[in-house]
């Protein structure tokens, strides 16, 4: 499934703005958490190949009645760019790329963003071509 990025206009000069026509592109693909019975609505989440594991904000679980806290812990740093912050994991179901995969996840609290689609949660259920000439980023199932 070839997914467009998301842009919008840089508003501020940068030394690359003539590279790109003067618009900001993010690889954001829209994401839903099924977990039980329930579906979040859906949002986007950005493909992250940094992230070494797939992040969601914990306010999102906490929505679908997932007890996050509950969850086995890990202190994880680098993403809200402070101090390290405690990450909840859970067994959840996502439905991202016109298909849904069954894989555990990390719930922050700190986490500044809806979701970051890492290494493992997602990368390993997907192979990911990205596509700055097309803008744009081709998503498969992985074998």
């Amino acid at each position: 499934m070839f997914i467009p990025y998301l842009t919008d206009t840089l508003t501020r000069a940068t030394p690359w703005r003539t590279q790109n026509s003067g618009e900001r592109w993010a690889p954001i693909v829209p994401t839903s958490i099924l977990y039980r019975e329930f579906e979040s609505r859906v949002f986007g989440a950005m493909v992250d190949s940094g992230a070494e594991v797939t992040l969601f904000q914990a306010s999102l679980g906490e929505r679908l009645g997932i007890p996050v806290r509950s969850g086995p812990s890990e202190i994880y740093q680098g993403f809200t760019g402070k101090d390290a912050e405690l990450t909840y994991f859970h067994q959840v179901r996502l439905r991202v790329a016109g298909t849904t995969i069954t894989t555990v996840v990390g719930f922050c609290y700190a986490l500044p963003v809806n979701a970051l689609l890492g290494r493992v949660g997602f990368f390993d259920h997907f192979k990911i071509t990205f596509d700055p000439l097309r803008r744009g980023m081709q998503i498969d199932r992985a074998g």
